[in-house]
């Protein structure tokens, strides 16, 4: 079905032929025409189906058509993260370009002065985060009775943030909605009830997640060593160009300085995402990235959710998620808006609980490809770094939690950060610089500060020491045995401790 077979109002039309969207998505052809009609309704849908145009074109329709002037704001959209209600807002700005309304985004982070501007600016839609929104709220900011449609995104995911007592207190305050839509990736028992409780006999509209996946997505994995990761990446982004962008997960946000910094030695332009940003530098870089000024994004799971990039060709999974339902959510930020991508998967000897789950999940093999021998080893050659006077995201506070507190005069200084950066083919000539990256965070000088030193032991799993035994045998993914004695240790002396007890 074509957007424009359906009857939007002629600003929307005017919208949708300059943006360029022509076909409508499962999702779409199913939702919209109920909700247009102004029914309750709840959508089964993964993320990158089209959801956001799911909710926003019939709620912006319902405004625009409407014989009497309605109150403002008129509608307001609830999403999990900050990412995913910036997406939303400024989606919502492109529908409305064509008329005088405006959108209101309000999400923590950022100063309340210009959030209670947008609100005065003709706001007929609001786009928050559950908190940000009731500050907003319980401060007398904002009221909510004029709000006739409310839409709620990624309800699941709602829930696993612990928004549950949020959103009763937010339909509470919606008293006089006339029209509520619920979207959700999976139907939990949290989800159903919510919708039971505070939605009118709603159509219930889904799609089938792994006709999606499969269709849309080429899905490959493959198995490599640890210390192989790296420099197979790195010679699979130089050898196989993508036209648009890409992203790359990894599970641990120690990971992303290292990854980052070896990219941008290779003239691989690269930025990284994580939690240990502050939400203006998410805000910027997430901005770059789409703009174009780097290729990859490199991101924990931060931004599995939320991120509407539409040309996103490729994701890479440097580690494979723990959580399954989370692969799924990675691999859909690309094969957005009906287009076609690629999710190519790292499987190491520690990401094997993880592949099992992933696969029983997904209820099929991921296809796994041939280890190209040539790709394990660094490139050799004469490389550009790029963006050589840019910090690397997260790379001054990793320092810093590696050396303790603040670092003294003398300690760290040029010396080790050249170190830090050098070219891989010239202080590491066996082709794995991200060994002597790793040592400080495992080797280096203890903390007196007990705290400390557990959360180091915590994320040894990320930057295992390299040993004689790993380098002879790394190609063996199966020789995991090593690892288990120290566990068996731990076992025995709890079972002392447990008969000691028990004894006396």
């Amino acid at each position: 079905m074509k957007f424009t077979e359906l009857p939007f109002a002629e600003p929307l039309q005017k919208a949708l032929e300059k943006i360029g969207y022509s076909e409508l998505t499962p999702i779409q052809a199913k939702a919209i025409p109920f909700a247009m009609e102004g029914n309750d309704l709840t959508g089964l849908a993964q993320t990158g189906t089209g959801k956001t145009m799911a909710f926003l074109l019939p709620t912006l329709h319902r405004l625009l058509i409407s014989e009497e002037p309605q109150k403002l704001p008129y509608a307001l959209v609830l999403a999990p993260t900050r990412e995913l209600t910036i997406q939303i807002g400024e989606e919502a700005r492109k529908l409305l370009q064509f008329t005088d309304y405006g959108v209101a985004t309000i999400i923590g982070g950022t100063d309340y002065k210009s959030q209670e501007e947008a609100l005065n600016n003709q706001a007929c839609i609001i786009v928050a985060t559950p908190g940000r929104l009731i500050d907003f709220v319980k401060n007398n900011r904002l009221s909510l009775e004029n709000i006739q449609v409310v839409v709620l995104d990624e309800a699941d995911r709602m829930f696993d943030m612990g928004f549950v007592m949020d959103l009763k207190y937010i339909f509470h305050k919606c008293k006089n909605r006339k029209q509520s839509l619920l979207f959700s990736a999976t139907l939990s028992y949290e989800v159903v009830r919510l919708a039971s409780k505070y939605l009118n006999d709603p159509i219930e509209v889904h799609i089938n997640p792994e006709k999606v996946i499969t269709e849309r997505i080429d899905q490959s994995l493959l198995h490599l060593g640890r210390e192989e990761k790296l420099p197979y990446l790195v010679n699979s982004l130089l050898n196989q160009p993508i036209e648009g962008l890409g992203i790359i997960f990894t599970n641990y946000k120690m990971n992303i300085p290292r990854i980052v910094s070896t990219l941008r030695q290779y003239g691989i332009t690269a930025t990284g995402l994580s939690s240990e940003l502050d939400q203006k530098k998410r805000i910027r870089l997430l901005r770059d990235f789409k703009a174009g000024k780097y290729k990859y994004l490199i991101a924990t799971d931060v931004a599995s959710r939320g991120i509407d990039i539409e040309n996103i060709d490729v994701v890479y999974n440097f580690d494979l998620p723990q959580d399954a339902e989370n692969y799924v959510h990675r691999i859909g930020r690309t094969a957005r808006a009906g287009r076609k991508g690629s999710s190519i998967g790292f499987c190491s000897e520690s990401d094997y609980t993880e592949l099992e789950r992933i696969e029983k999940y997904l209820n099929f093999k991921l296809p796994v490809t041939e280890v190209n021998e040539a790709y394990l080893s660094f490139p050799v050659g004469e490389f550009t770094p790029v963006f050589p006077d840019e910090a690397v995201p997260g790379e001054k506070r990793q320092q810093q939690s590696q050396s303790g507190k603040k670092k003294r005069p003398g300690r760290g200084g040029p010396k080790e950060r050249r170190e830090h950066h050098a070219p891989a083919k010239m202080s590491h000539p066996h082709g794995h610089p991200h060994h002597h990256q790793e040592k400080p965070k495992v080797h280096k000088e203890s903390h007196p500060d007990q705290k400390r030193t557990n959360h180091k032991q915590k994320h040894k799993k990320d930057s295992p020491a390299p040993n004689s035994q790993m380098q002879k045998s790394r190609r063996n993914l199966f020789d995991i045995e090593k690892e288990k004695p120290s566990k068996n240790k731990k076992g025995s002396l709890w079972s002392k401790i447990i008969s000691f007890f028990k004894r006396s």
